[in-house]
């Protein structure tokens, strides 16, 4: 991610400098790490600036752009930085099915055990 973060603002003419936000996004359920994007921005060298978390399953990263769009047609903010990541390591394959399940109906879906090809299948 970090990698990839400085390779964007090399690509966009940016400095860290030039970003007033930072937004993660994330699943946060699928390791310790309750709120990641302070922990991000550290990472990122962007301290310190607004951080903001968003979770949305497998849409974190297209929510995310969507919100930063919103933050600068506001004039919240002039530029902001959006990256994803995912971290699924500190969990093993069935603790993983458990969060994935519960993206969907706690209710109705996840006592099957869905993986998210199922939940999109289901849907379909």
């Amino acid at each position: 991610m970090t990698d990839a973060f400085k390779e964007a603002l090399e690509d966009a003419g940016l400095a860290r400098k030039d970003i007033s936000a930072l937004i993660a996004c994330s699943g946060s359920n699928y390791d310790k790490q309750r709120s990641p994007a302070e922990i991000v921005a550290e990472y990122l060298r962007m301290n310190p600036i607004p951080t903001f978390d968003v979770e949305a399953a497998c849409a974190s990263s297209g929510v995310g752009v969507r919100v930063g769009w919103f933050m600068i047609e506001s004039g919240l903010h002039g530029i902001v930085g959006v990256v994803g990541f995912q971290k699924m390591t500190e969990l093993d394959a069935s603790a993983v099915e458990d969060v994935m399940s519960r993206s969907g109906d706690v209710m109705r879906e996840a006592p099957f055990g869905p993986t998210m090809p199922a939940y999109y299948a289901m849907y379909a």
